[in-house]
């Protein structure tokens, strides 16, 4: 840990925002001043900060960077987040070779391929949705109405649970991912969901069908190569994983686009530009604020700065995906820009597993939402909404009208 008097001169990370839908301008500034440098933490730690692309992309590709957060000074963003991430024993959390193995084990449900096989329960799911919206005759909550039913209903398609769990597993995870949450209450909700996952597991033990869950009980876990609680905490990730963030993304997304009309003129008058669309949301928006934390298992170095075993290293993808450098006028939201270089679900061996889903759910969102109700409008001000003070950045309750 830095002296007193070092870290009495050290910047507060993480920074905080003047405007919900930019980046803090702090990180702009500490680029501009030291794109390199060290930042105090909620404990009194210290970590180092990147905020350019290029030595964002470097230290998540960097093998000497450990993701385990059971090693000793592991820095994280606030005293809950470190709570929650030390009770995830899941392959997010390991280094290879461990790692490895355990990803592997979830590679082949996520490929492209057979996600993409999910677009017409998805094409059926949202115009249900949006038939329920017409006859209401709004204003309705977007959050409530089509950002958490897309994604929760996915994930229990997925893992084949009843959909009426899918109010358990919002709060829940809501629950342990909130920062206003204490450490003991993350932990209980986690706890929840693990002892959810416990009985789901007993009771798809001798189970020949064909969802996720019963062939990785079948093919994992009574074989040995994964013990039950191993299993738990991997079906909590994949929960976490795909309902959450791509909650907010469709949230936030929507009312991204609706404080951007001129985009949403382009995208309907161009069906075509809905993947990049997707691409420069995801860029943009970079919901997973509190990620990329990392920390020298050995000594290794970025940017001319030596880093040392032990130390805490921070590459926060919202700094990487706003980087001038990298995407010229980045506060811009331009859906026409080439995109694909973001790094918002990361980048090494860590980047996210379920970023095909994530991209199928949300084309198929925003391929639709603008043509059913081209009128769609905020009912409040932006600066009047309420968002999360969570692990991954959303919003409370967007009300619209049309």
């Amino acid at each position: 840990m830095a002296s007193t008097n070092e870290t009495s001169t050290l910047r507060k990370f993480p920074f905080q925002r003047d405007w919900p839908l930019s980046q803090p301008p702090e990180m702009a500034e500490v680029r501009k001043i030291e794109p390199i440098s060290k930042v105090q933490l909620w404990d009194g730690s210290t970590a180092w900060l990147a905020t350019r692309y290029a030595d964002i992309k470097q230290l998540l590709n960097d093998r000497a960077l450990s993701s385990d957060t059971l090693r000793p000074g592991f820095p994280q963003s606030s005293e809950t987040a470190a709570s929650f991430r030390k009770g995830q024993r899941v392959f997010a959390r390991m280094d290879p070779p461990q790692h490895d193995v355990h990803r592997l084990m979830l590679t082949a449900d996520f490929m492209i391929r057979r996600v993409r096989g999910y677009r017409p329960y998805l094409d059926a799911m949202i115009d249900e949705v949006f038939d329920g919206m017409e006859k209401s005759g709004g204003p309705v909550d977007l959050v409530q109405t089509l950002a958490l039913p897309v994604p929760s209903r996915v994930i229990t398609k997925l893992l084949d649970l009843p959909p009426e769990d899918s109010d358990f597993f919002l709060d829940r995870v809501q629950k342990a991912m909130s920062l206003d949450s204490t450490p003991e209450e993350s932990q209980q909700a986690g706890a929840d969901t693990l002892a959810y996952f416990a009985r789901v597991i007993e009771e798809r033990w001798d189970s020949d069908a064909d969802d996720l869950i019963s062939r990785l009980v079948r093919g994992r876990v009574r074989t040995g190569e994964l013990t039950p609680e191993e299993l738990q905490h991997m079906l909590h990730l994949i929960l976490v994983g795909g309902f959450d963030t791509t909650a907010n993304m469709i949230a936030l997304g929507t009312l991204l686009f609706l404080e951007n009309p001129d985009q949403i003129k382009k995208l309907r008058e161009n069906p075509d530009l809905v993947p990049a669309a997707v691409e420069e949301l995801l860029r943009y928006l970079s919901v997973a604020h509190h990620v990329a934390y990392r920390q020298a298992a050995e000594d290794t170095s970025i940017g001319g700065f030596d880093i040392r075993a032990g130390e805490g290293v921070i590459a926060p993808i919202m700094a990487a995906n706003h980087d001038p450098e990298a995407f010229p006028d980045p506060e811009k939201f331009d859906i026409t820009r080439d995109a694909r270089g973001h790094l918002a679900f990361g980048y090494g061996v860590h980047q996210c597993l379920g970023q095909p889903l994530a991209r199928v759910e949300l084309q198929a969102v925003f391929a639709k939402i603008f043509d059913r109700f081209p009128n769609l409008r905020l009912v409040e001000k932006v600066e009047n909404l309420e968002f999360h003070n969570s692990i991954i950045y959303g919003v409370e309750s967007v009300l619209v009208d049309w």
